[in-house]
């Protein structure tokens, strides 16, 4: 949890007992480098009482906040966001928060800088080739050295770092961001 500069203001973290109603894919395990007889051993909490844990640190968020609150993801709105939500519900916990919980992904504020020509990074080898991983953005903004670690505390922290460099360099903050051009005005690119 940030305010709007991004600097962090509290945070919940931990493990979560993989469900036995909901198959991982062999390419999740395998990015994220989940050893299961590992994750089997360290007895995580089971993702009702995880998911209970993660609405009501959401919950808490919403309530301290004056306005609206920004949930950020890279790469976020085609996965871990319905992921999130329908594993909220299948734990019977409603996942809108009053409509004071909104939803955004730095990966569409990439692509817009990017159709700018303002953001190019490369794709391995190839430097004609665009890549707009969370991995190659970081590197490309000169915040990560090495091999991106694809572990969800530290994706988090990158993405923060993320968000707050394209704010900086770029003036486009995610947290006022509509990436739909219907949705919004356009937003400054300077």
């Amino acid at each position: 949890f940030t305010d709007p500069r991004f600097e962090p203001l509290g945070e919940l973290s931990g493990r979560v007992a993989l469900s036995p109603l909901q198959l991982s894919s062999p390419d999740a395990i395998r990015t994220n480098r989940v050893n299961l007889d590992e994750q089997e051993a360290l007895r995580p909490p089971s993702e009702f009482l995880a998911m209970r844990e993660i609405a009501s640190f959401l919950d808490d968020c919403v309530r301290g906040s004056e306005g609206r609150v920004v949930l950020v993801g890279y790469n976020s709105s085609r996965f871990d966001l319905p992921y999130l939500r329908t594993s909220l519900i299948r734990n019977g916990i409603n996942p809108y928060f009053g409509g004071k919980l909104v939803y955004r992904d730095l990966l569409l504020v990439s692509r817009r800088l990017a159709t700018r020509g303002l953001l190019r990074p490369s794709a391995g080898d190839d430097p004609t080739k665009l890549s707009l991983s969370l991995e190659r953005v970081s590197s490309h903004l000169g915040l990560l050295e090495g091999a991106q670690e694809h572990e969800a505390r530290a994706d988090v922290v990158l993405t923060i770092a993320v968000a707050r460099s394209l704010r900086d360099r770029f003036g486009l903050d995610v947290g006022s961001y509509e990436p739909y051009e219907g949705a919004g005005a356009e937003p400054r690119t300077e």
